[in-house]
C-alpha cells in the first residue's frame, strides 16, 4: 500500500470552488456593512436632537405637539448645520399621539458649498443620494414616545434603501 503525500488535484479544485462561493457571498455583504457603518452615525446623529425634543415635549405634555409652533425645542431647516450626508430633518405632526420625522440626504444638486467645505455632502454610496428616510413617532399618552423606522412613508412612498436603514426605534 502506498502512502499518499499531499492533496490530489480534484481536492484542491473543490477547496478553491468553496472559497470562491464564500467570497461571492461575503464581499457584497461586507460592502453593505461598511456603508451602513459609515452612514449610521451621521443619520442617527442628525435625528437624535429631534427625538430628544419630542420626548421632552411628550414627557411634559403627555402628548406629541399638534403643530410645529408648539415644539419650541426644535426648529427645522438643518441644512445650514452640515449634518454629514443629511440635508434636512423635518417633523410633521399628525395628531396628539403620532407624528412623522423625515430625514433627507444630500443629492448632487442640493449640496450646499459651505457644507461641502466643512466635510458634509453627498454620500459615497450612490443609492443614498437624495433619498428620504421616515420615522414614525407614537406617544402612549403617558409621556413615552416610540420611534419606528420605515423605508416608506405612511402617506406615500419613501426611497431610502432598506438595507442601509440604521437601527433607530424603541
Amino acid at each position: 500500500m502506498k502512502l499518499q503525500k499531499g492533496f490530489t488535484l480534484i481536492e484542491l479544485m473543490i477547496v478553491i470552488a468553496i472559497i470562491g462561493i464564500l467570497a461571492s457571498v461575503a464581499i457584497p455583504q461586507y460592502q453593505v456593512y461598511t456603508t451602513r457603518a459609515a452612514t449610521t452615525p451621521e443619520l442617527v446623529g442628525a435625528v437624535r436632537p429631534l427625538q430628544l425634543a419630542l420626548s421632552e415635549y411628550a414627557a411634559i405634555e403627555q402628548a406629541l405637539p399638534a403643530t410645529l409652533a408648539e415644539l419650541v425645542q426644535w426648529q427645522t431647516g438643518e441644512a445650514s448645520n452640515c449634518l454629514g450626508i443629511v440635508q434636512d430633518v423635518v417633523y410633521t405632526p399628525t395628531d396628539a399621539t403620532t407624528g412623522e420625522l423625515s430625514v433627507t440626504t444630500y443629492s448632487a444638486a442640493s449640496a450646499v458649498q459651505s457644507c461641502i467645505d466643512a466635510g458634509a455632502g453627498v454620500a459615497d454610496e450612490a443609492t443614498l443620494s437624495g433619498v428620504t428616510m421616515y420615522i414614525t413617532a407614537t406617544s402612549n399618552g403617558n409621556g413615552a414616545v416610540r420611534y419606528d423606522l420605515n423605508s416608506t412613508k405612511s402617506t406615500g412612498t419613501g426611497n431610502f434603501p432598506a438595507k442601509f436603514l440604521p437601527k433607530i426605534g424603541g
